[in-house]
């Protein structure tokens, strides 16, 4: 067996990594997968990005400050326009992921199909 320590959601949440930090809500997931799959020049207003990714604005308005501290997303326009960060470090290695996972075949569609997951958000 292993020695690896145990550690429960709650103590996880309160000393996140980076990645959950990122990755600790739904909405978000949405909202990098929307930006990924548009040209990362296209800028987009936070209703256009929320209509994009299948989320309220709401939803979008909440989460801007984390995407933006973290370098998913890089503000234009005095901050009311918005762009995947392809200048970031972290917005380089999340494409960068996003492409070795579809080179390597992912298909979401297959998997998000099972659970409902991802069916009920394009719906």
């Amino acid at each position: 067996m292993t020695d690896l320590p145990s550690m429960s959601k709650s103590e996880r949440r309160a000393a996140p990594s980076g990645w959950l930090y990122l990755c600790q809500n739904e909405s978000v997931h949405y909202i990098i997968d929307a930006l990924l799959s548009v040209d990362p020049s296209r800028e987009f207003t936070q209703t256009e990005l929320a209509r994009l990714a299948g989320v309220s604005t709401q939803s979008v308005r909440r989460h801007m400050d984390r995407l933006v501290e973290m370098g998913v997303v890089a503000t234009t326009a005095g901050g009311r326009r918005y762009h995947y960060d392809m200048e970031s470090e972290v917005g380089r290695l999340v494409a960068e992921l996003n492409g070795a996972l579809v080179a390597r075949g992912f298909d979401a569609g297959d998997d998000a199909e099972e659970d409902g997951d991802r069916a009920d958000a394009v719906q």
